[in-house]
């Protein structure tokens, strides 16, 4: 389960839940990351038959299992009676994939806090640990994805902000944080063939790959590396975080070499690998 600040979801909100029962026109849903009415553990949630799927239902037990979780859209909600209609046929191949993956994110967040609370010293419970530092965390990203990788690069920063957090704490989360968070990145390659005919050629490739490296300041996830290979080739590689952003990194990289090229009067190829 992850934590939800609010008792139940929004209607139109993409939710994870978990098969609890099958009947012949409804399947009940555990919503566990909503917490409802205070008579009951976690949301209880009804897939009526016709919103399983579009085609005709012959058996339900085709089409879900029991213990199974699934993404789901909300179509209605009534606090007042803790009941939240839900739909299986109106999410779609990219709504399942992204609402899962941020799931995932939430999840890997609240083991952090979990994470803290249980080391030694810090007397905190998880309702706490939110409360202190996870959701005042959260309001300064649109998703626990980003929150996560902002943490992890540049997580001193963002708890200094924090008001109530002791050194202690913040050096504990920081600790777990560096252990267990590990951001996805992505590469593109290529060499470059590149040379100038002027007798400070030399100086020239030189200044020309140094300007190229220096248009992002490098980091872990998101850095220029330029190797030499043998005359006149060097390799270039761009880590980021995706490749719209690697392409345009590199593309920008390319433009100012080529720039140098035309100045000095020299020669540009790139090879992509």
């Amino acid at each position: 389960m992850v934590k939800s600040r609010t008792n139940f979801p929004r209607e139109g909100e993409f939710v994870i839940g978990k098969i609890k029962q099958i009947e012949n026109q409804y399947v009940y849903v555990d919503l566990v990351d909503y917490t409802g009415l205070a008579s009951e553990e976690f949301v209880k949630g009804f897939i009526h038959v016709s919103e399983i799927s579009s085609r005709w239902i012959k058996n339900i037990r085709n089409y879900v299992r029991i213990g199974q979780r699934v993404v789901l859209r909300v179509l209605r909600v009534d606090p007042q009676k803790g009941h939240v209609d839900l739909s299986l046929r109106r999410v779609n191949s990219a709504q399942k994939e992204n609402r899962l993956k941020e799931w995932k994110y939430a999840v890997k967040f609240e083991n952090l806090l979990q994470f803290l609370t249980e080391t030694e010293g810090i007397n905190l419970t998880l309702d706490q640990a939110y409360d202190l530092i996870g959701w005042s965390v959260l309001n300064q990203f649109d998703s626990y994805q980003e929150a996560l990788e902002v943490l992890k690069e540049s997580g001193i920063e963002i708890l200094n902000d924090l008001k109530g957090v002791s050194e202690d704490v913040k050096k504990i989360l920081l600790k777990i944080i560096e252990e267990n968070v590990k951001i996805s990145t992505v590469s593109i390659s290529g060499k470059i063939r590149l040379s100038f005919n002027s007798e400070n050629g030399i100086d020239q490739i030189k200044e020309s790959l140094i300007e190229a490296k220096e248009i992002i300041e490098s980091k872990e996830t998101r850095s220029i590396n330029i190797s030499y290979i043998a005359a006149p080739l060097y390799q270039l590689e761009i880590i980021s975080k995706d490749y719209l952003d690697a392409e345009n990194i590199l593309s920008d990289a390319l433009e100012i070499i080529e720039q140098k090229t035309e100045q000095y009067n020299g020669s540009f190829e790139f090879i992509r690998d």
